[in-house]
């Protein structure tokens, strides 16, 4: 084999294939470094209206830095002191359920959301109407460990499972209140 047939057969076709994906590599970071603080920001203005629509007081929030419960994955406080609102997950029927949750600064809940899910339309998203969900709306203790034996809070039969993981998260969420020690 002579050098010209080794360079034609293989040098040449793996050169190509280094510069298409150098090319390629630059085109994508270009492409993200332009788009993620777009992204980022619209991410920051969701969560601030879905912050705003369970806790409607509430100026702007600031990121709690303390000790989360069990079960919370954010908790945010807003800035007038009018309350906080926090972001829970639990166990449902198509897997992890995320609710916000929003407690004003008496410890009572104002709002309650569904922001992400997987259970079944039509049936395990009979917990996630906005009538049900008012139905927690002033609670400020939820004693039991599941909304079965609650006697303050119905449960939608058929979405029992649902109703519950909902419970479990304002039961969380009425924790962290707690941990923080209120609204200061």
């Amino acid at each position: 084999m002579n050098e010209k047939s080794t360079y034609k057969s293989y040098i040449a076709p793996a050169l190509v294939l280094v510069v298409i994906c150098l090319v390629v590599t630059a085109a994508l970071a270009g492409t993200y470094s332009i788009t993620n603080p777009i992204i980022e920001a619209n991410t920051k203005a969701a969560a601030d209206e879905a912050r705003a629509q369970v806790l409607p007081s509430g100026d702007s929030f600031t990121q709690y830095d303390g000790k989360l419960v069990e079960g919370v994955t954010e908790c945010y406080i807003a800035d007038n002191k009018t309350g906080m609102a926090v972001t829970a997950t639990s166990s449902s029927y198509g897997g992890l359920i995320t609710v916000m949750i929003g407690i004003d600064q008496d410890g009572k809940v104002t709002g309650v959301t569904v922001t992400e899910h997987a259970d079944t339309p039509g049936l395990g998203t009979k917990a996630m109407t906005e009538e049900y969900l008012a139905g927690y709306k002033g609670k400020d203790a939820l004693e039991e460990d599941n909304i079965k034996n609650d006697s303050g809070v119905d449960y939608i039969a058929g979405a029992t499972i649902s109703s519950n993981a909902i419970y479990q998260t304002v039961k969380e969420a009425l924790q962290q209140f707690q941990e923080c020690g209120g609204v200061k």
